[in-house]
């Protein structure tokens, strides 16, 4: 029993090592690689180049995430490799340890990357992910250059009235390609569309001057299409609410804990809107941390049946297997997102499909 305990010992300790260089090492290729990527506009004078080095640096915990799995399944294949080509899996086998007794060090390695990951996703991310919205909120050019076309705002008034904007920069108030619709509402009667707005307090001010001003349609022919405007330099429209309140009523879900997810997918569907983007990220907060167990799983019977004397195919598998859980991660979330498959099914399963990989490779190499 006390060979069993310094053999675990011995094994967790050669994977851990492993662990630790393959997670800084993969970690520290995320980041100079974002940095890199951003290089052009960080030395653009132009750009606000701190502000997106803070960007950068704030999507660590995300790659924390990303790397944590990579670094178990690194840690397992090269550690498992070095004993099997050192004879030392055969002397284990020999003094009468098990297959499935050997996976435990590593099991527990998976255990630890797994807590790691959902503390990371439900604390530090969320919290960089705040800090990282409020930077870009107060750089916008930023965001506009990262996503190109920036999701349009639409608030839906009490009263019916609609106000729709292509962008709109919360730090100073400005709006762009504006349109206030109250024509199918009670007592409504007008349609105005302008290039630029400001807001003041609970008013919209539209339009600015005599290049951009404000234009009123107040008449509709009989084709159902809107004729006949009046042209203002600037329209005033009492909303009775401050157009900056409402764009930080949705967060992104990066910004949210499970239960502040949980409660913006209801909030969601409770005006109407799609709450499967909020649904499928909810499921993939418990999903997520297993990645590393899924990696685990699939490496553990893979290590033994790869050559012993190749530590190059164990890196080429950590690649081609990365590739493959990334790609299923991917395709699986954006059709959750799409509701093609339930929130559920999509966040779980890249775990379940390589739960299944790791059995029949499991059963192979028992063969």
């Amino acid at each position: 029993m006390r060979l069993i305990r310094i053999l675990d010992r011995y094994v967790f300790m050669e994977a851990f090592g492993l662990f630790i260089l393959g997670f800084s090492g993969f970690l520290g290729f995320l980041v100079i690689n974002k940095l890199f990527l951003e290089a052009e506009r960080i030395l653009d004078p132009q750009f606000p180049g701190l502000a997106i080095v803070k960007v950068v640096l704030l999507d660590t915990p995300y790659f924390i995430t990303l790397a944590l799995p990579v670094a178990v399944m690194f840690a397992t294949l090269m550690s498992m490799g070095r004993l099997a080509k050192d004879l030392e899996l055969t002397a284990m086998f020999t003094n009468g340890v098990s297959l499935y007794r050997l996976f435990l060090p590593f099991l527990l390695l998976s255990g630890i990357a797994v807590v790691s990951s959902y503390v990371t996703n439900e604390y530090l991310w969320t919290a960089a992910a705040s800090k990282k919205e409020q930077i870009l909120e107060a750089n916008p050019i930023i965001r506009e250059q990262q996503l190109g076309e920036p999701d349009p705002f639409i608030v839906n008034l009490e009263n019916g009235d609609f106000v729709t904007a292509k962008f709109f920069d919360k730090e100073q108030g400005r709006l762009s390609d504006i349109v206030y619709d109250n024509w199918r509402t009670e007592g409504g009667d007008k349609l105005v569309v302008s290039t630029f707005g400001q807001t003041d307090g609970d008013n919209l001010i539209m339009g600015q001057s005599a290049g951009s001003p404000a234009y009123i349609y107040n008449e509709i022919g009989e084709d159902d299409l809107y004729e006949g405007y009046d042209r203002e330099s600037t329209e005033q429209i009492p909303l009775g609410l401050d157009l900056k309140t409402q764009i930080t009523q949705m967060k992104t879900p990066q910004e949210l804990t499970q239960t502040e997810l949980a409660e913006q997918a209801k909030a969601k569907k409770s005006l109407g809107e799609n709450p499967a983007e909020d649904a499928t990220d909810y499921h993939m907060r418990f999903s997520g941390p297993f990645a590393s167990l899924a990696f685990a799983l699939v490496a553990m019977p893979l290590s033994l049946r790869a050559p012993r004397d190749e530590r190059l195919l164990g890196l080429i598998l950590c690649f081609v297997l990365a590739m493959i859980y990334y790609t299923i991660y991917f395709i699986s979330k954006l059709m959750g997102y799409n509701e093609v498959l339930p929130p559920w099914l999509a966040a779980w399963m890249k775990d379940i499909v390589f739960a299944v990989i790791a059995m029949f490779i499991f059963i192979f190499s028992r063969k």
